[in-house]
This record gives C-alpha cells, structure tokens and sequence, in this order.
C-alpha cells in the first residue's frame, strides 16, 4: 500500500512540476513580450529585467499551478486507464475509490502549502515588482501619497494630512478631529506625526481644541499622544487600497471601515479580497473535479481524458470570470464569487460521470 501511495504522489508531482516550469516560462515570455516597448524606451539594463522578472514568478507560479496540478492528476489517471493498471491494481483489492483520497489528500496539502506561499512570498514580491516597475518605467518615483483624508468610524476620528512617507511611517501636516453627535469635540493640528511602536500615532508641535459645553480650550504640545485613534500606517498610502497585497488583517479592517463609507468600493475590493484567499483552493478544486471525471474510453485515453477534464476547467474560470465581475459591481454578494462556481463545476463533473457510467 505504501509502494501504491508513493507511486501516485510522485507520478503527479513529476508532471505537476514539470508543467509549472514551462507554464511560467512561457507566462514570463509573453509579460516580456507584453513589456518590450517599455523596456526599449526606458533603457533598462539586463540586470533590472532579470530582477523584475525574478520578482513576477512567485505571481506567475500562483496563476498557473491549478492548470498544472489538473493537467498532471488527468495524465496520471488517463495512463492507469490506458495501460491497464487500474485492473491490476483493482486485482489486488485497491479501489479506485482509495486512489481518488490519496489524490485528494496530495491535493489538500498542496493548496496549504500555495496557500502559505501566496499569503507570504508572493505578496512580498509582488509588492517589490509593483514598485521596481514603476521606477524603471516611470510610472511613479516616490514612496509618498499626498492630500489624504481618513475617517476612523469606529472611534469618530477624521484626519487628514498633506503627505504620507511610507519608509517613515510619518504623515505631515495633519488635522485630526474627534466628532461627537455632529459637533467637533476635538481638532488637532500638526506639523507631522509618527506612528509609534506601541501602536500609537504620536503627534508633534500640536495646537490642540477641546470644546467643553460652550467654552473653547487651547493648548500647545510639543508631543501629543490619542491613544484611541489606532488607523494602520498602511491606510495612508495610496496603493494600501490594493487588498491583494494588504496583510489579512488589516484588508479584513479596511473592508470593514469602507463597507460603510463607500459601497461601490467594498463590493470591488471585497470581491479581490475572497479571490486572493480562495484562489489556491482552486488547485484541491479541479484536482478533485478530474479525479471524479470518466477515464472508461474505448481509444484515445489520454486525449479525451484532457479535452473532458479542460473543458470542465474553462467552465470553472468562466463562471468564474461572470460571478467575479458581478461581484464587484454590486449584483451578488462578494463570497458569492468564489461559492457559485465550485457548484456549478461541481454539478457539471457529477453529471459527466453519471453519463460516463451510463455508457459504460
């Protein structure tokens, strides 16, 4: 039994990796193609493309590994059917059935294992990819966002700032306000501030107004301290509305705080948000969608076996494709997204196979 389950997971892993290496290759050579004429204008040196390169792959691994991992679990399936191992195997009291979770199981520690990989290696270097892109193609120089305004609604807080340094984690030029019932209780102005390690944004050279009932308090501080008003440095800068590449808590934080404010907004970060989560779950998806396709050909195995098991996974990506852009215009809900095309796909391989059975 051993011998058995050492033979299916490494048949699949041996194709698995050997399809990733030339998906993302020729994934690498059509960005590079895709970006010739940038690169040509600005100049770039080889050691820059490399780089840039080098940082896409953890995002081209991410985009091709379902196809692969259903490209390597159908070859493998379709080769026991056409060399007649399954009849052997079923000789020896090993069912199909002990195959299928075998391959179910690889399939479930491999998506942990993308799933690890994009929420740590693949966010990192899309982030470094993004901004060694645009300074090599000048699309931007700077790490600064400028004129940002920011409500906390979870504490009444509105603050805004002239410019925010993401190396520093400094904003200047702030005015925060506290509002209690429509009234401004609190404002606070500011030549900058910084966000401290305990948490906390400590304001510097702050010209502070309390309103008590009717009567107006001033004072100077040189450092002043809101303990209540906690907004992650990250909100600030512009590309932090980017919830592919937010840590999960603080994109979870920032959906809930946009979900109120802007609507149009949530419905579209929020549909980003479950993709990015459920998107290495589609490598446990398709690999279970081909372990319960239908291998009994009389001819042609292998070729029927991947046109049955690739037409069920265009109907995934575009059903996939229809309920994303729905999502994010408001016309279902964003997990909807992500739920509604493992039914469909679902529904369509159990349908397959009852039809496969009724041939046969």
């Amino acid at each position: 039994m051993k011998i058995v389950t050492r033979y299916i997971y490494s048949s699949i892993l041996k194709t698995a990796i050997i399809t990733l290496l030339v998906c993302v290759l020729l994934v690498l050579a059509v960005e590079l193609f895709s970006s010739m004429n940038k690169i040509v204008t600005s100049s770039t040196n080889m050691s820059q493309i490399i780089k840039l390169s080098i940082l896409g792959l953890p995002e081209y691994l991410m985009m091709v590994a379902s196809v692969s991992f259903l490209f390597a679990t159908t070859f493998f399936l379709s080769q026991l059917q056409a060399n007649n191992e399954l009849i052997m195997l079923y000789n020896t009291g090993f069912s199909y059935y002990r195959i299928a979770i075998r391959i179910v199981i690889l399939g479930a520690i491999v998506t942990v294992l993308f799933f690890s990989f994009s929420e740590t290696i693949m966010i990192d270097a899309k982030k470094e990819h993004s901004k060694l892109s645009d300074e090599l193609f000048g699309l931007s120089g700077t790490t600064d966002s400028r004129n940002i305004t920011l409500s906390d609604i979870d504490s009444n807080y509105v603050i805004h700032a002239s410019r925010f340094n993401s190396e520093t984690n400094t904003i200047y030029n702030t005015t925060l306000i506290y509002k209690d019932s429509n009234t401004i209780k609190l404002r606070v102005v500011s030549d900058y501030a910084k966000y401290s390690s305990e948490g906390n944004w400590v304001f510097y050279n702050s010209r502070i107004y309390i309103r008590e009932g009717d009567k107006l308090n001033t004072s100077f501080e040189n450092e002043y301290i809101v303990s209540d008003f906690t907004l992650e440095p990250r909100l600030f800068k512009n590309a932090s509305n980017d919830v592919t590449t937010m840590e999960r808590e603080a994109a979870i934080n920032y959906l809930k705080r946009i979900k109120t404010l802007d609507r149009d907004t949530y419905y579209q970060a929020a549909t980003d948000f479950y993709q990015r989560i459920f998107s290495p779950f589609s490598i446990l998806i398709l690999m279970v969608i081909s372990v319960s396709m239908n291998y009994r050909f009389k001819k042609n195995v292998f070729l029927f076996s991947i046109i049955q098991s690739l037409c069920t996974a265009v109907v995934y990506y575009v059903a996939l494709m229809v309920f994303t852009i729905s999502s994010s215009q408001g016309v279902t809900e964003p997990y909807l997204s992500v739920i509604l095309p493992i039914f469909i796909v679902t529904i369509l391989s159990m349908v397959v196979r009852a039809l496969g059975g009724l041939s046969g």
